[in-house]
């Protein structure tokens, strides 16, 4: 080999080496930026761990305190009369049961009906205070309950301590329900 092969092949050499050193560089580097990455996401996990812990615990929280020791007898009152233990329900009953809890705190009017009366508009207008007007029921007669201007019940009235009450009687069943419903529209 004559000198300028040798020069040649140690300038090869030479620029392999630095391009070699370029080649490790960007892999430490890249390397370096994995694990980064990879340690990233462990935190992250880490943290997303504890947050579900902490709203799990928070939850489990809210729900005993607001659990109704009065509303628990009652449902346990009522399994036992069924015979039926809370596992042995069906998924469907569980998910209609939540959805109806959902509408338990809708408020409703209340009407109790004791009577009523047709008038000309020429008699109305001759009302005045001391006036009797006279309804067409007895006074020992069952009075209308009414939830939000629908019949559902018959009651007695009572007074308690100077206020009115109401004695419910009978519930209106869901077919006498569908047949007054029926006779309104026609």
């Amino acid at each position: 080999m004559s000198e300028e092969e040798k020069k040649e092949e140690q300038a090869n050499e030479e620029v392999d080496q630095e391009k070699l050193a370029e080649e490790w560089a960007k892999m430490a580097e890249t390397q370096s930026e994995e694990q980064f990455e990879d340690q990233s996401e462990e935190v992250d996990q880490e943290k997303l761990a504890e947050e579900w812990a902490k709203m799990a615990q928070e939850t489990q929280e809210e729900e005993s305190e607001e659990v109704d020791q009065e509303k628990l007898a009652q449902e346990w009152a009522q399994m036992a009369q069924e015979g039926k233990k809370s596992e042995e329900q069906p998924v469907t009953e569980l998910i209609e049961k939540e959805k109806l809890d959902l509408l338990m705190d809708i408020p409703l009017e209340i009407s109790v009906e004791i009577g009523s009366t047709t008038m000309p508009l020429e008699e109305v207008l001759k009302l005045n205070p001391n006036s009797i007007v006279e309804l067409d029921r007895y006074i020992n007669q069952p009075v209308d309950i009414k939830v939000n201007g629908k019949l559902i019940a018959k009651g007695e009235l009572y007074t308690v301590e100077n206020h009115f009450g109401i004695k419910i009687t009978s519930i209106i069943t869901v077919q006498e329900r569908m047949k007054l419903l029926t006779a309104e529209e026609s």
